[in-house]
């Protein structure tokens, strides 16, 4: 499907430039002669929206809507020239001074971008079923088409130029201009889009190190160009703004991307892009630069789309600054790592489990801090961003780490199913760019308790019963009560059948044991002197 796509994308793109350069070279080339030009006159300007297959058929493209707008005049002294609209020439757009169709093209591809910066307006139609739109009446001078929604996901239409009348060798001035603008349908292709992510950095200007700010409301503009000077822009909508509202970070999206090398740079108040890594100086030592860099954080400002191989391209804008600028304010990071023991082994669970950042207040109650809470990655790791006061930069702060439940409510230990470790208080330093992390253990046993149980008593023996009970003298006129059912420690005797005095045969091995400890006490002692 790819390479039949391909196939007629490029038959398509090579017919539209060879009706751009029959109709642009041939007419404005150079200042050209006056033969029947008639001064003031109107025209038509007839527009087809088609596409050509690669067995050269072709096929009207309905509903795409373009917009025209009048980017040129005519001035005539003899001969006629073309001459860029006053609220244009800040682009340095020479007319006359165009060539080639690629030149056409890119001029096309500038005064896209310049129409939107200069604020003209346009005349907006749509194609009807057979790929037609028709301009009637129109006044003398040079035309611009774009296609007023770039990220139509079903076709692309490039910009292009023309003049009403144009010239035509051997018929001369005509003042119906048919033209054909090329336009690619993306049924089959794969979706396309360029990524920019604008970034915010505070540099330690004592220790160098780089540390994320956040902005309270701010708004950058990035760009998207056909060169690395910055000087043909991608498309109309080649300038896209960024809004930072109490974030560090932010993303631009390009949809339906030609296949093609580009450029991102940031931009100045005025949509001009800004030098890559120079100073730019805001106050007295204050200062700030920009790099571009891309998803592996490689330093290049290029984009790369191909059918063939990346369709997605995704950029960073990072902005570094060496103060910290009213209304920003750093960032800290804390990373929680999070462990769940079953039975002491590690395992995952059905539970879902939280944790949020407290700080102390006046009063020594911890407050949850705002947009701290985070559902916990069971023995994985989550990252919880906290932001200072706007315009400080601490040496350190102490925040503390609880796991809640998901509206940040401490968890109850006395009632919760896991016992938890880690838990408490961290420290985020500067000198160590405010990032810091702990790990929480949430653990539990599911093995029962062994249960003790009475051993039988054999068969024919004689069992004690809670009334035989026997009650040794006690010193002091009390008594103890060897009781089993009373659960006391006192242990009862069961009865052998053999009615020999146990006692009596105590006092013998006792009296034994005496008898031989003190024989050999004297063997030693012979022997000794």
């Amino acid at each position: 499907m790819e390479k039949r796509t391909k196939r007629k994308n490029f038959l398509s793109s090579f017919l539209a430039i060879l009706v751009m350069a029959v109709m642009l070279i041939g007419s404005m080339a150079q200042a050209v002669f006056a033969d029947d030009y008639v001064a003031g006159k109107t025209g038509n300007i007839n527009l087809t929206i088609q596409e050509t297959g690669e067995d050269g058929t072709v096929k009207p493209i309905p509903n795409v809507n373009l917009t025209l707008y009048k980017v040129g005049s005519v001035t005539f002294d003899r001969n006629v020239h073309f001459v860029v609209d006053s609220a244009l020439q800040f682009t340095g757009i020479d007319f006359e001074n165009l060539k080639t169709a690629d030149e056409w093209y890119k001029t096309a591809d500038t005064l896209s971008a310049a129409v939107k910066k200069a604020g003209l307006s346009g005349s907006e139609m749509q194609s009807d079923a057979n790929g037609k739109i028709v301009y009637s009446n129109m006044a003398e001078g040079v035309y611009l088409i774009v296609q007023s929604n770039p990220d139509d996901p079903n076709v692309s239409v490039s910009p292009m130029v023309l003049t009403v009348p144009f010239v035509e060798e051997g018929t001369g001035w005509t003042y119906d201009v048919q033209a054909y603008p090329k336009a690619v349908t993306r049924d089959g292709d794969k979706e396309t889009k360029i990524q920019v992510t604008k970034r915010l950095y505070y540099i330690n200007q004592d220790t160098f190190d780089v540390i994320e700010m956040e902005a309270d409301d701010a708004t950058y503009k990035v760009g998207l160009f056909l060169d690395d000077k910055g000087t043909i822009p991608f498309r109309s909508d080649y300038m896209k703004d960024i809004r930072l509202v109490k974030a560090s970070s932010g993303t631009a999206t390009w949809a339906n991307v030609p296949d093609g090398k580009y450029y991102v740079f940031e931009l100045d108040e005025n949509g001009d892009p800004m030098t890559i890594n120079d100073s730019i100086i805001i106050d007295e030592g204050k200062s700030y630069y920009y790099d571009v860099t891309d998803s592996n954080e490689n330093a290049t400002n290029e984009a790369e789309i191909s059918q063939n191989g990346s369709t997605e391209s995704v950029s960073y804008v990072n902005n570094y600054y060496s103060f910290i600028p009213t209304g920003f304010a750093l960032k800290g990071h804390i990373t929680i790592n999070k462990k769940v023991l079953v039975d002491g082994q590690k395992t995952t669970v059905p539970d879902t489990f939280y944790a949020a950042v407290f700080e102390t207040g006046a009063d020594d109650s911890l407050n949850l801090v705002e947009g701290t809470i985070r559902e916990l990655n069971q023995n994985g790791s989550v990252d919880i961003e906290v932001s200072f006061p706007e315009n400080t930069e601490p040496e350190s702060v102490t925040y503390t780490v609880m796991e809640t439940d998901k509206d940040g409510n401490p968890v109850d230990h006395d009632s919760f199913a896991y016992e938890i470790d880690g838990e408490g208080d961290i420290i985020l330093n500067e000198s160590e760019s405010y990032e810091n992390s702990m790990d929480i253990t949430n653990s539990k046993n599911t093995t029962p308790e062994p249960t003790v149980t009475n051993t039988p008593v054999p068969s024919g023996q004689p069992t004690v019963t809670p009334s035989e009970r026997t009650s040794t003298p006690v010193p002091g006129g009390s008594t103890s009560t060897n009781n089993d059912g009373g659960g006391t420690t006192g242990r009862t005797s069961v009865k052998t059948g053999d009615n020999t005095p146990i006692g009596v045969w105590v006092g013998i091995l006792a009296a034994a044991i005496v008898v031989g400890g003190a024989a050999g006490f004297a063997v030693k002692r012979k022997k000794k002197k």
